[in-house]
């Protein structure tokens, strides 16, 4: 290798390591993207971080920790669920933190850590989706849709036939949608079916739920899916790759979706293409849009990207690993995890998620996955 290629690189891992901005020549110098502080969790975060009324941010490491972090970075308190988790924790509105860890069990704590109850489940790889009302509404690998009342005692389980891998999504009405396969199942609280839409193709994501309930859902193969309240389909839109993530939706209607050719997508409403911007490395952790319609993606190029509306680059933040986690915006400062161990805050642009459909993963901050709860 050559000496002068061989001391740029190592430069540039240095740079990523110490999780500095790392800038590309095309650039241009904007507010945003510097470290506020990080949070060394002592394992891979490939979750989602959660943030409470009061600004309490909570994060789950790989090792089944849950972190209750104060906006200074100090931690409260942490949780061992005692198992691998790969889930993101979701809050309820009097501020109970709901996980679900790899060993069947879904803990519900109390804001000071204690716990407050569990139910054992089959294996759990997705968050719950917790109703107005306080229901919880839990996808297991054993293949059923788990209803349980905010007290911890099952209200209802429905068997949908396959694994379910993807967490719920509740609808603006009340209908809970679950993925299974090549599969969409609309549900009502009652566990009755409402309808059923068949892909034809491997689903690989949560779905995300416009305000006038178009359910968008990506399948394995790089194709986006728009599926009415009625069950039939709008339109479907071809990616360049597989894709591994959910997709967002921010103002204007546009759906914003990661894809393993790395390239985050934008797409209109109307399923024609927007724009695609090209990463580093493969996207499979869900974008967040802020209350400026920057877009905010991790990638396996170790970085998260801050786009502008238009396409373009705002700024890039490097850290020690890929960055799967997808982002919280609160306060103007975006937090995200990496599976360097840290967990970082980073100052952005954005008071918090932009006023759209469903512009964060499980649709606001706390991670309800409930299409007409309040953003924040």
């Amino acid at each position: 290798m050559n000496r002068g290629i061989l001391v740029l690189f190592l430069y540039l891992f240095f740079l990523i390591s110490c999780g500095e901005r790392v800038v590309a020549p095309e650039d241009e110098e904007t507010s945003g993207g510097t470290q506020k502080w990080s949070f060394w969790t002592q394992s891979g975060i490939s979750s989602s971080p959660a943030i409470g009324d009061d600004g309490t941010i909570y994060v789950v490491s790989g090792d089944g920790n849950l972190h209750a972090l104060n906006p200074d970075g100090s931690e409260e308190w942490d949780f061992d669920t005692g198992y691998w988790t790969e889930s993101s924790p979701s809050i309820g509105n009097d501020g109970t933190i709901y996980i679900c860890s790899n060993n069947d069990t879904l803990y519900a704590i109390n804001p000071d850590g204690t716990v407050k109850w569990k139910f054992k489940t089959g294996d759990v790889t997705s968050s719950p989706a917790i109703g107005e009302d306080g229901t919880l509404y839990v996808c297991s690998m054993d293949s059923n849709l788990y209803s349980l009342n905010p007290d911890g005692t099952l209200k209802w389980k429905k068997s949908i036939g396959w694994q379910l891998s993807f967490a719920p999504a509740i609808g603006n009405y009340g209908t809970i949608y679950v993925v299974s396969r090549d599969k969409l199942h609309a549900i009502n609280t009652d566990s009755s079916d409402k309808w059923t839409f068949i892909f034809g193709d491997i689903v690989a994501s949560t779905p995300a739920i416009s305000n006038n309930e178009v359910i968008y859902v990506a399948a394995w193969n790089g194709k986006l899916y728009a599926v009415n309240w009625q069950g039939t389909e709008e339109w479907r839109f071809l990616t360049g790759g597989w894709v591994e993530c959910s997709p967002v939706i921010g103002p204007g209607g546009t759906i914003y979706l990661g894809c393993l050719d790395d390239s985050l997508y934008a797409i209109n409403w109307d399923g024609s293409r927007k724009w695609t911007y090209p990463t580093g490395g493969d996207v499979n952790g869900a974008p967040a849009v802020g209350s400026d319609s920057t877009i905010y993606v991790g990638s396996y190029d170790d970085t998260l990207y801050a786009i502008n509306p238009d396409g373009t680059r705002k700024w890039a933040f490097g850290t020690g690993a890929n960055v799967i986690s997808s982002p919280a915006i609160n306060d103007t400062t975006i937090y995200v995890g990496s599976n360097d161990g840290h967990f970082y805050a980073i100052e952005g642009t954005s008071e918090g998620p932009a006023n759209s459909g469903w512009p964060l993963l499980y649709h606001d901050l706390k991670r309800s996955g409930r299409g007409n709860a309040p953003l924040q």
